[in-house]
């Protein structure tokens, strides 16, 4: 009788273990702070359109991914992130873009207003990536097209490639570097649109 209680808890306790899983830790990226380099514009009249960054299908899902120096792509088991990373990145900019004083109004991808001018990205890496000299890093590399609404045609282009080097060589430290990644490209990206508008005589 004894024997048999044993035996029962026994199982009891093996299916305990087995269905034992270990948590998923969901990432974000922190919007940039505000009074930052990113708010030295000068505001226009022209209105201003985000589409919607595009990106490539390993890049389409919540993986918070690595990269070799091998180009040989992974992901972090249990970290993920809360969304893909092309629409961090576009929250990111929009907050500073917001706060760039550059144009009159940002509207919104989902909106059916058409503005003036159209802003399309591509994304092709967002990576912590991984050094064989046991250092890692954040590589971000995107590019931008600033479109005019009217003629349909690119007023000017840029791409970026950012890198922030990593506290640490797993996924906490991936997201820390990618998170100062992005508020750097987000930065760039606005010195790039004001130099534009300045170009084009927008904004003085």
């Amino acid at each position: 009788m004894i024997r048999a209680l044993f035996l029962s808890f026994f199982g009891l306790y093996l299916v305990g273990c087995t269905t034992i899983t270990t948590p998923v830790t969901d990432y974000t990226l922190a919007l940039p702070d505000r009074g930052t380099d990113a708010s030295a514009g000068s505001k226009s009249s022209l209105t201003l359109k985000m589409a919607g960054t595009k990106t490539i299908p390993s890049l389409s899902s919540k993986g918070l991914l690595y990269l070799t120096d091998h180009q040989e792509v992974g992901e972090y088991l249990y970290s993920r992130w809360s969304d893909v990373p092309s629409a961090l990145i576009d929250r990111s900019l929009a907050a500073s873009i917001n706060d760039s004083n550059l144009f009159s109004t940002l509207i919104p991808k989902t909106s059916t207003v058409n503005a003036d001018l159209l802003l399309e990205s591509s994304l092709s890496s967002f990576y912590h990536r991984i050094h064989e000299d046991k250092t890692s890093d954040a590589y971000i590399d995107i590019t931008y097209l600033l479109i005019d609404q009217k003629t349909k045609k690119i007023i000017a282009s840029k791409r970026f490639t950012i890198t922030s080097p990593a506290p640490s060589m797993d996924a906490h430290g991936g997201v820390t570097a990618l998170n100062n990644a992005t508020h750097a490209l987000s930065n760039q990206c606005i010195a790039w649109l004001n130099l534009t508008m300045k170009e084009n005589k927008w904004i003085k």
